[in-house]
């Protein structure tokens, strides 16, 4: 595989200015126009997932109930992680649930800065203060993106898990101990042993045995912390996918959701589902490793994470993080050419992305949380969940994060086939 040739991120001035207005136009989203303090909707004000996970940590130490019985919060929110996942949130539940709030948030956005810089690295930039301040700035308007606001706003685990991947697999062909987090993350939460089909279809055999061995020894952790558990999670619990959500729901973000969605049932049919997943995985897979051969890591991890997402049976809005590396690589081409004009044209396909996921808020006045009689509009803070356009444009809508997938995909293969360059990217 080519080495990734090295890159100077642009000293114009003007450059950085767009940066910089782009997070400052962000970071008044967030304070003004989403109040970051406001009840419920404020992006510092749920974390309930956080809590599930510092709830779950805490059962691991105290024993006070089973892990699979029941929901842990609000009667409706079950642990739906691995017991290895649940250990490894013991330390979640020494701290204070408000304490916790503040040092899980500061650890999401510096995991995200994390993945901005090494996408900025696999694109070839050599890490100097510009691209430092173009990281941050883009960690700000990821902020107003909502896979990232809603990643913030649970307290979810999506970007710590992108960030070992990213990590990982974008190190050099052999490196000590590639793959190991492939296991991990799988061995937290099951979705991400997708990239282990990866890492075999791109022929990186040491990493694919480093990920089974590294998914062996979470399972054997879990099995020695909290062998019940453990069992019943592994017995057939961790099948249920009626324990994440209800697969039709709009909020599904994947192929199955899309599907159950349009067609009105309840209980999307499996054959049809796989039909259409089953085909999707495989072309995305093919074309993640033909971007690999090619030498574009960075497109070949990024097309791995959407197929994943993609095809797994229940996928959330905020478990589409994968947009954030996506954007940095489409920006790529706008920050390396000298051409005006073309720097115009290159700014298209990451304004589109920008658009596609941004928080585009709707009010839906009378509809107050029970519990919360202050709170008089709801915050829609994605596309899919804005009031139901006619014709094409809901089924745009409704599927927006499968439809990213299926265009990054088609446009990826066309862009490899045509193109004879060789480098990373």
């Amino acid at each position: 595989m080519a080495e990734a040739p090295i890159r100077q991120f642009p000293r114009h001035w003007a450059v950085l200015a767009l940066f910089t207005a782009a997070a400052a136009v962000a970071v008044w989203q967030q304070i003004v126009r989403v109040p970051i303090d406001a009840p419920m909707w404020g992006l510092m004000h749920n974390q309930v997932d956080a809590q599930v996970y510092r709830l779950g940590g805490y059962i691991v130490t105290h024993r006070t109930q089973r892990l699979y019985d029941g929901a842990l919060m609000n009667d409706i929110l079950p642990f739906t992680y691995t017991p290895f996942a649940a250990v490894i949130f013991v330390p979640l539940s020494w701290m204070s649930p408000d304490v916790m709030r503040w040092v899980w948030t500061v650890a999401v956005v510096a995991a995200l800065l994390a993945c901005v810089l090494i996408a900025f690295r696999l694109m070839g930039f050599r890490r100097d203060w510009r691209v430092w301040w173009a990281a941050v700035c883009i960690v700000l308007v990821a902020s107003c993106l909502e896979p990232v606001r809603t990643t913030l706003w649970y307290g979810q685990i999506n970007i710590f898990l992108m960030l070992l991947l990213l990590w990982d697999l974008g190190r050099p062909p052999g490196a000590r101990w590639k793959g190991f987090s492939v296991g991990i993350t799988a061995g937290i939460k099951l979705t991400p042993i997708f990239f282990l089909a990866y890492l075999l279809v791109t022929r990186q055999w040491r990493a694919a045995r480093n990920a089974v061995v590294a998914l062996v020894v979470t399972i054997a952790v879990g099995f020695a912390a909290i062998p019940a558990d453990s069992w019943q999670y592994w017995s057939g619990t961790f099948i249920d996918a009626n324990r994440v959500g209800q697969p039709d729901a709009v909020s599904n973000q994947s192929i199955n959701g899309l599907i159950g969605y349009l067609s009105g049932a309840r209980t999307p049919s499996t054959g049809v589902w796989l039909a259409v997943a089953v085909p999707a995985a495989l072309v995305g897979l093919a074309v993640a490793a033909l971007a690999y051969h090619r030498g574009k890591t960075l497109l070949s991890i990024c097309l791995a994470g959407l197929t994943m997402t993609a095809v797994s049976p229940f996928s959330w809005g905020h478990h589409w993080v994968w947009i954030v590396p996506l954007l940095v690589l489409l920006l790529a081409p706008a920050l390396t050419t000298s051409r005006p004009l073309l720097r115009a044209a290159y700014l298209i396909p990451p304004l589109a992305l920008v658009a596609a996921t941004f928080i585009w808020i709707s009010y839906f006045p009378g509809a107050v949380p029970d519990g919360v009689p202050w709170v008089h509009e709801v915050f829609a803070i994605g596309i899919f969940l804005r009031p139901e356009p006619p014709g094409l444009l809901r089924v745009l809508y409704s599927g927006v994060y499968v439809w990213i997938f299926a265009v990054t995909t088609v446009l990826s293969a066309l862009w490899l086939a045509l193109s004879d360059d060789r480098r990373v990217g």
